[in-house]
């Protein structure tokens, strides 16, 4: 299963924003963070193996800072 990530703020809270997308209409999603807002019908699909990767990547960049 794919994780998918928001183009705007890079973090794994979209959602499907209609009950219909991917049936009649092409899938369109919405980000739940608060301060991002994005609402559109692109999304970013990666494999839990890599954002667990590049989450680890963050947070050691962070550790040095």
């Amino acid at each position: 299963m794919k994780i998918r990530l928001c183009p705007k703020c890079k973090k794994p809270t979209l959602r499907n924003a209609t009950n219909v997308s991917g049936w009649l209409a092409p899938s369109m999603y919405e980000c739940s963070d608060n301060e991002c807002g994005y609402v559109g019908y692109i999304n970013i699909e990666v494999d839990p193996e890599d954002f667990k990767l590049d989450e680890e990547d963050k947070s050691n960049k962070e550790a040095k800072e």
